[in-house]
């Protein structure tokens, strides 16, 4: 069982990196170049449909770390427990309230440049998380 919690964290861990820098730096900046007469429905699909991806990985990286952490408590998971902290607090104090006036105003440059500087949180955050991963599974260390 312990083998599986590691394998579906280790993929957890993967899409998280990837679909991160993929928002940083194709989809936000894409951002600028949607029309402002389309752009509130465009976000709207936007943000429900990256939430379907999105919130399963956030669970299942959490569910895992936890367990894991029941398991045993390491340095490493702790540490991952902090990133993970980090990547979630940045998501709900500084990127959904962006969404938010997005959402809410339209257009707006200035919101759109700040969703792309504040979200380097999470991708530092959530790129630490999947290289502790990787320290974990090819080091064959407990984490």
């Amino acid at each position: 069982m312990f083998q599986s919690i590691d394998s579906i964290r280790f993929g957890a861990d993967v899409a998280m990196a990837m679909l991160i820098w993929l928002v940083q730096l194709i989809i936000y900046p894409a951002y600028y170049s949607i029309d402002k007469t389309s752009f509130i429905s465009w976000h709207g699909r936007y943000v429900k449909t990256i939430g379907m991806v999105v919130i399963p990985l956030m669970v299942a990286q959490i569910a895992c770390i936890s367990f894991q952490s029941l398991e045993q408590l390491t340095p490493l998971r702790l540490i991952a427990w902090a990133l993970l902290l980090t990547a979630w607090t940045s998501t709900f104090l500084l990127s959904v309230p962006c969404h938010n006036k997005l959402q809410k105003n339209g257009k707006d440059n200035a919101v759109i440049k700040r969703l792309i500087q504040t979200n380097w949180i999470r991708t530092v955050a959530w790129s630490g998380v999947l290289i502790l991963g990787l320290i974990n599974r090819f080091a064959c260390t407990p984490q």
